[in-house]
């Protein structure tokens, strides 16, 4: 999980700001840092040559087997069908290696679907947030999303769920409404 290595790394580097050069060398473990980034680039260089690898024999796969126009259409089919096979494979092993889902999803909500909906549903209203229409929102969480309960949000159960929040994910965001009120006071008080 890459991603996941180099968002660890970014947080130290941030937690390190404005500390002391004595300090900051500590608290980083300047060796470490680096012996940890060598190995991310190491295994993005690996990775990256056995992709290629596979593409290179996939184009010549593709190069002697080309449907020629007197195949059939059925055989036709079945060729397009397993390229394409090839890379939805492909395409999630790269997703996999990189963000350490298939589907690529870098956003975990600890909310059910319907929490989640009903609480952007709040922030569009009280303009917190701007968005034209629904539809880029669901399509960028079916993209990049994961819920409780739902590791994979589709667009359309989406669009299908928004309008219909029940009343229990109602009381549970506006549970979570009045602790972020209540955390945000402290963090007044604190100052």
């Amino acid at each position: 999980m890459i991603f996941n290595k180099l968002e660890y790394l970014s947080l130290q580097i941030d937690n390190a700001i404005g500390m002391s050069n004595k300090e900051v060398g500590s608290a980083l473990q300047l060796q470490l840092m680096n012996d940890t980034i060598s190995e991310v680039l190491d295994a993005v260089s690996t990775q990256q040559r056995q992709f290629e690898s596979r593409l290179a024999t996939r184009r010549q796969l593709q190069a002697v087997l080309a449907p020629e126009h007197d195949m059939p259409s059925e055989a036709k089919q079945m060729y397009v069908e397993d390229q394409l096979a090839f890379y939805r494979q492909l395409i999630g092993e790269m997703l996999t290696f990189f963000t350490g889902s298939e589907q690529g999803r870098c956003v975990s909500f600890s909310l059910t679907v319907e929490e989640l909906l009903f609480f952007i549903r709040l922030l569009l209203e009280e303009k917190v947030m701007e968005a034209g229409a629904l539809k880029p929102i669901f399509l960028f969480l079916s993209k990049h999303a994961r819920t409780v309960g739902s590791d994979a949000l589709s667009y359309e159960s989406l669009r299908k769920k928004y309008s219909g929040v029940q009343a229990g994910a109602k009381r549970r965001v506006s549970e979570l409404l009045s602790s972020l009120a209540k955390r945000a006071a402290g963090h007044m008080d604190q100052d």
